[in-house]
């Protein structure tokens, strides 16, 4: 499975959201099915999206690469610290998490 691929389907034909608050806000209201990390995002904002994470019984999975990468990935132009998503659209991200 390439990962790349699969985030760029689930943001194409998926429901998401981009950023570390509106992902902290998802598991809070319990609305995410997963969440992406990039590797190289502040410790202290991956700590609050994992135990929010742990709280909510939802993944998280890390992406092995920077902000900058995980935004190109999502043919954003800029940072992108986390990847909230709802929806997986036509993509195969949850089998990442298995």
């Amino acid at each position: 499975m390439d990962l790349n691929r699969s985030i760029r389907i689930a943001v194409d034909t998926g429901k998401v959201d981009f950023g570390a608050k509106s992902a902290i806000n998802a598991l809070l209201n319990n609305k995410a099915k997963l969440v992406i990390i990039a590797e190289n995002t502040p410790e202290k904002i991956k700590l609050d999206i994992e135990y929010y994470a742990e709280m909510s019984n939802t993944p998280v999975l890390t992406f092995p690469s920077s902000t900058l990468d995980l935004g190109a990935t999502c043919g954003r132009p800029h940072f992108v610290s986390a990847l909230t998503i709802y929806e997986t659209g036509d993509s195969d991200i949850l089998n990442a998490v298995q």
